[in-house]
């Protein structure tokens, strides 16, 4: 948000402070019903729970319904629990289905059967039919309401058609075309429409060549192609190719921030939540965290165990004990680095089966290169601490071998987990530095073995 707007917020809340005291619900009425949605909504969160009840009571229908979309879960409920039957009623048969089915998603679901009865017969039909789908998908998260035109109407038919239809401003801009079984046939958009002759047929200036996903596919597809196609909406249409609705720009942009915190999550080793930080508590967080960090600790101790086994040859060799931090930081720093560069290669489908041998090749030379670059680093570095010629070069011999194993790894296992049917930010920094750890060390102990002839 603008500093500008912070501004504006902060001195708002100063004003609707000192009203609330007063009792001045009126001034408070003006000022909050000239603002953009999105602010009130913003402006919210400065306030505790029973006044943001207050505030919202003194929005217009309209200002509230917007207002209500746009806030998170957690406000959303708390209004809701506030409210009489009537006054839920109204607020959930005006949300937009898509925005509707995404607070029902959230709710327990005894509280979700309760407030399917206080939808309108047609709501209720709409809401019961968006959550048959599955999670995740297109069909979970597409909104029912769309402009449809035969393929029969001329312009002037089609104008009128929008005119009747009077759809939301994120659905004004393009219009589908469709035959007598609702088959998907073409689009067109609201400039063309206007710039056409009234004479004209749909057919005649409609993009035949659409873009669309099924009802089962997953949103981060349905994301995906709205931003490679820089398209304002995106038609869902199900198994017999008829359409069933769309999904905005402005839901594409909240599943975009979705994956990519859930693929955030992954990358650091902690289970992903629908809690937003400041709104989850201390034992959530613990919950989220505690059993990747027991997996990871297990890991450890297993490189912990190699090191004890090779035990006699440090006593014999102490100073090969002085190089193991190096050289196991240095195998899980590139360990990490080429996961991250394969992990966002494949969400952003730059990676496929395809192209594997050729960033494995690439990737081997480039581990070689970093390999030989380290390994020269960690030999003169041994020279300078005075160790003797043989333990520079098992040192760094091992950083190149450890390096070019672990780039390898990092590529490797992204992969691995994608064919698995496994989300590769499983494959999470903390992850690959455990596994590369266990196997850089041992890979080390046995370089040293052969060069001393242990």
């Amino acid at each position: 948000m603008p500093t500008g707007i912070v501004n504006e917020l902060e001195e708002l809340t100063k004003k609707i402070n000192e009203f609330l005291e007063q009792k001045k619900l009126f001034d408070i009425k003006r000022l909050v019903n000239d603002l953009h949605p999105a602010d009130v909504a913003e402006l919210m969160t400065f306030f505790d729970r029973d006044d943001q009840v207050v505030l919202f009571r003194l929005l217009k229908k309209d200002m509230a319904i917007a207002v209500f979309e746009q806030l998170d879960f957690e406000r959303q409920e708390n209004l809701l629990n506030s409210f009489t039957d009537d006054k839920v009623s109204e607020i959930l048969n005006f949300m937009s289905p898509d925005d509707r089915t995404e607070l029902l998603d959230e709710l327990p679901a005894k509280v979700v059967k309760k407030l399917l009865y206080l939808l309108n017969p047609d709501q209720r039909n709409m809401a019961s039919f968006l959550l048959g789908y599955r999670e995740n998908s297109a069909g979970r998260i597409m909104n029912p309401g769309y402009i449809d035109l035969k393929e029969n109407y001329t312009i002037t038919q089609a104008l009128e058609r929008i005119r009747k239809l009077s759809p939301p401003e994120d659905m004004i801009y393009t219009a589908y075309v469709t035959d007598i079984q609702r088959h998907l046939i073409g689009t067109i958009t609201l400039r063309d429409l206007i710039l056409s002759p009234p004479e004209k047929k749909v057919t005649e200036i409609m993009d035949t060549d659409v873009v669309f996903v099924s009802t089962d596919d997953d949103q981060e597809l349905v994301a995906r192609n709205i931003q490679k196609y820089d398209l304002l909406s995106l038609p869902v249409v199900d198994h017999e190719q008829r359409l069933v609705g769309v999904v905005t720009v402005d839901d594409a942009i909240d599943i975009i921030e979705e994956e990519a915190t859930e693929d955030i999550h992954r990358l650091a080793a902690i289970q992903t939540t629908e809690d937003e930080y400041l709104h989850s508590t201390v034992s959530q967080k613990v919950r989220n965290r505690i059993l990747w960090l027991v997996a990871l600790l297990l890991g450890g101790m297993v490189t912990s165990l190699i090191i004890q086994n090779q035990s006699a040859l440090i006593q014999t060799v102490v100073s090969l004990s002085f190089f193991i931090p190096a050289l196991i930081n240095t195998g899980g720093n590139v360990g990490s680095q080429s996961t991250t560069i394969m992990v966002r290669g494949i969400a952003l489908n730059q990676v496929d089966s395809r192209n594997i041998f050729k960033i494995a090749l690439k990737e081997s030379l480039v581990g070689s290169i970093l390999g030989g670059l380290l390994g020269l680093v960690g030999f003169f570095r041994v020279i300078l601490l005075r160790e003797s010629s043989t333990i520079g070069v098992i040192v760094g011999f091992s950083i190149w071998v450890v390096v070019f194993v672990s780039n390898l790894i990092g590529i490797i296992l992204p992969l691995f987990l994608k064919k698995m049917k496994f989300d590769p930010a499983l494959s999470a920094t903390p992850v690959i530095t455990t596994i590369v750890d266990m196997i850089g060390v041992f890979l080390y102990f046995q370089i040293a073995r052969i060069f001393i002839g242990f």
